[in-house]
C-alpha cells in the first residue's frame, strides 16, 4: 500500500474536510474567511506542513519523496472533494521555507499554528504516518517523532498512543 492510501486511512472526518476546504479558500485571492474558516485553513497548511518535514528530516527531500507527498496530499484532498488548491506550489513553499528556516524552525512554526489539541493530534497523526511509510522507522525519524510530539506539546503517553494506533490501523 502506497503513501497515499496509507495517509488516505489516516485523513478521514469532518473537520479534516472542512481544514481542507477552508484552506483552498484561503488560497483564492480576494475571498474573505470567518474568524473560523482561517484558524481551519492555517492548521490545515501546518499538518501538510508537518507531513512535509517528516519526509525532509534527514536533510533532503528527493524527488521521489516530493511525488510521494504530492500524493499523500492529493488523496486527502480527493477524500474531502476540495478544489483550488495547487499541490506542487504547497510543497514548493514548505521547500523554499526549510532551506530559509531550517528543519526546527519550522516545526516550531508548524506547532504554533496547531492551537488546538485535535489540530496537533492529528497532524502528528499523518506526519506518524509518513514516517511509517515503509514499515520501518529510521533512527532520524524517530528523533523527528520525538520534536513533533514536543512541539505539538502531546505527553509521553499521548504519543505513543497515537503511534500505536497509527501503526495498527497501518499495518492491522
Amino acid at each position: 500500500m502506497g503513501l497515499d492510501a496509507r495517509i488516505r486511512k489516516l485523513a478521514t472526518g469532518v473537520s479534516a474536510g472542512e481544514a481542507a476546504r477552508a484552506h483552498a479558500k484561503s488560497l483564492r485571492p480576494h475571498e474573505l474567511l470567518s474568524e473560523v474558516e482561517q484558524a481551519q485553513a492555517e492548521e490545515f497548511s501546518a499538518t501538510l506542513e508537518a507531513m512535509f518535514l517528516m519526509a525532509a528530516v534527514d536533510g533532503d527531500v528527493s524527488r521521489e519523496e516530493l511525488e510521494q507527498l504530492a500524493g499523500s496530499f492529493q488523496a486527502i484532498v480527493d477524500m474531502h472533494q476540495v478544489t483550488g488548491i495547487e499541490l506542487q506550489s504547497v510543497l514548493e513553499s514548505f521547500n523554499e521555507k526549510l532551506a530559509r528556516d531550517g528543519w526546527r524552525s519550522r516545526l516550531e512554526a508548524v506547532g504554533k499554528s496547531l492551537s488546538t489539541e485535535d489540530a496537533r493530534a492529528f497532524a502528528f497523526r499523518l506526519a506518524a504516518g509518513v514516517a511509517f511509510v515503509d514499515d520501518h522507522v529510521a533512527h532520524a525519524e524517530a528523533a523527528a517523532i520525538e520534536a513533533l510530539a514536543r512541539a505539538f506539546e502531546l505527553s509521553a503517553d499521548e504519543s505513543q498512543s497515537i503511534l500505536s494506533e497509527v501503526h495498527d490501523e497501518l499495518f492491522g
